[in-house]
């Protein structure tokens, strides 16, 4: 901890190290077609805990969340421009 009690902030490495864990999380996620990280069980826990070792507590919760709503967001748009689906 640095003297104000805040975790210190990552280095140029670690945030690399961070991310390149978080992307190989993601692309487990999405060889299998799981879009709510909670949902994916054992299938992709060894990578999870890779991402949530090497990233700070902050951003892997984060990450996670944002996945979860943009792919959200992103089945809400599919839904609604799908063909038959808009309102006459």
């Amino acid at each position: 901890m640095s003297a104000g009690g805040n975790p210190p902030v990552p280095t140029r490495e670690e945030r690399k190290a961070c991310h390149g864990r978080r992307d190989a999380y993601f692309a487990c996620l999405d060889a299998r077609g799981i879009d709510d990280p909670g949902a994916a069980g054992a299938a992709c826990a060894e990578l999870r805990r890779a991402m949530h070792d090497t990233c700070p507590k902050a951003w892997a919760s984060y990450f996670e969340q944002l996945r979860a709503m943009q792919r959200k967001k992103a089945r809400l748009y599919q839904d609604t421009a799908a063909p038959g689906k808009a309102d006459p």
